[in-house]
């Protein structure tokens, strides 16, 4: 926990990171252990917020439906350090009745990552994506993703029929290599990206900084954004 505060407390600095020219790649396995951290140990709240790096919702048709692709390295499908407590800023703006949360499962690796987002990643984002649309025809989707998992949404979500692309209501981004990248058949209206000015992997570098793994603190602005544009 005492990184994650160092993490959220460097939200407030500005001008401290200068643009990094290195070929080694940095920081992915600080983002594994970090994430992997987070999932064992979450603080106590008043509410009974849901902390989990693994959710399969689709079983069940919900208002709202978040397809989500975690990070590098994370655990689950839904990792710890974006999806969570976006998740449960939605349930709260939204309510947790009103809102179900699918995973993309992939295999999130480095690799995947310099490759620019793992193709098998963005296949299993497609189908989600259709499965959705088909399954559940009155659903919101929400498309929404983290560092590699970004790059997955924009791959999956370019594979995807204009119909389908028509479902979702909104995309949200963090931490995204792929930033100011357009989403075909969706309207820029739709989509909100969150990247720090200093974060060097929305630069699409291979460097892993303490901001990169803040996003967080955007987790209250991306659901009111996500509110904005569903009606419940």
């Amino acid at each position: 926990m005492k990184s994650l505060l160092l993490a959220l407390g460097m939200f407030g600095l500005e001008g401290l990171a200068s643009p990094i020219s290195n070929t080694q790649r940095q920081g992915f396995e600080r983002m594994g252990a970090l994430s992997a951290s987070l999932s064992k140990h979450r603080p106590l709240r008043a509410r009974q917020d849901d902390w989990s790096d693994t959710r399969n919702e689709m079983t069940e048709c919900k208002p709202v439906t978040v397809i989500f692709a975690r990070g590098t390295i994370e655990l689950g499908n839904v990792g710890s350090l974006a999806g969570p407590p976006f998740f449960n800023a939605l349930d709260t703006v939204l309510g947790a009745d009103n809102v179900g949360v699918q995973g993309v499962a992939y295999p999130a690796t480095i690799e995947g990552y310099l490759e620019g987002g793992d193709p098998g990643g963005a296949t299993t984002t497609a189908t989600l994506l259709e499965q959705a649309a088909s399954l559940c025809p009155n659903t919101q989707i929400v498309l929404s993703g983290y560092s590699q998992g970004a790059q997955e949404v924009h791959l999956g979500e370019a594979q995807v029929s204009a119909d389908v692309a028509a479902r979702i209501a909104a995309v949200v981004v963090f931490g995204d290599p792929f930033k100011g990248r357009p989403f075909p058949n969706i309207d820029e209206s739709l989509v909100d990206t969150f990247c720090f000015a200093e974060d060097l992997i929305c630069e699409d570098t291979i460097v892993v900084d303490t901001y990169h793994l803040s996003y967080a603190v955007d987790a209250v602005p991306a659901a009111l954004f996500v509110q904005q544009h569903v009606s419940l």
